[in-house]
């Protein structure tokens, strides 16, 4: 790893924010079918794979359940579609992929709580955005240890919020499935990332981004 970021210690001075359902907000996730086609709008992570924060386990071993969701559009593509594509230099995306993507709009019907990773709160732990956030996928084993101290160091928190690394004008959340209640959010829309309206705003940011698109 080349990281600056310390590991987590056991009591770690962590800040507890809240999403309250009277603002109503709109959230969005995209999910794909291209490897796991039984997905379904509202399928959580149940541990596989290796994100910056995830995956995470419960005290007893077993895999937290994690849905990541994004404040616009454009992140949750920005996360999912092109989590993986360079953009300097720009990297090569196939449209013909879109047909395995799909936008979903969602709202949380309760009051959330969840352990903000956001700038304000980093320096009293004594770390930076940089170290935590922006850091390359080969930190991830670190980045994830912070998320895990997060989950069992804060037994009511419901997610962790940030500020996306592939989009800073917007908010995510990752939620712990097993800390939602039994309805977890409002599905409000499913549509496919390629069709209509949506598809061209989606390949019009990407060729604002000057990715090569084939």
């Amino acid at each position: 790893m080349t990281t600056l970021l310390r590991l987590p210690t056991a009591a770690e001075a962590f800040t507890e924010d809240e999403v309250l359902h009277t603002d109503k907000l709109d959230w969005f996730h995209v999910y794909s079918t291209e490897n796991y086609p039984d997905t379904k709008p509202d399928t959580f992570n149940e541990g596989y794979g290796a994100s910056r924060f995830a995956p995470l386990f419960q005290a007893d071993g077993t895999p937290v359940h994690t849905y990541y969701i994004a404040s616009t559009i454009e992140c949750a593509v920005m996360e999912s579609v092109l989590h993986d594509v360079p953009l300097r230099p720009a990297g090569t995306f196939e449209l013909d992929r879109l047909r395995y993507f799909h936008l979903v709009r969602l709202q949380i019907p309760y009051d959330l709580k969840f352990v903000s990773f956001h700038t304000p709160y980093l320096p009293k732990m004594g770390i930076s955005r940089t170290a935590l956030v922006d850091s390359p996928p080969e930190d991830y084993p670190c980045t994830r240890a912070w998320a895990q101290a997060a989950y069992l160091q804060q037994p009511a928190a419901q997610g962790i919020g940030y500020g996306s690394r592939r989009h800073d004008a917007a908010r995510c959340l990752m939620l712990f499935g097993q800390r939602l209640p039994s309805r977890r959010f409002n599905v409000l829309e499913t549509e496919s990332l390629a069709t209509g309206e949506l598809r061209r705003n989606i390949v019009n940011l990407m060729r604002r981004l000057d990715l090569n698109l084939i």
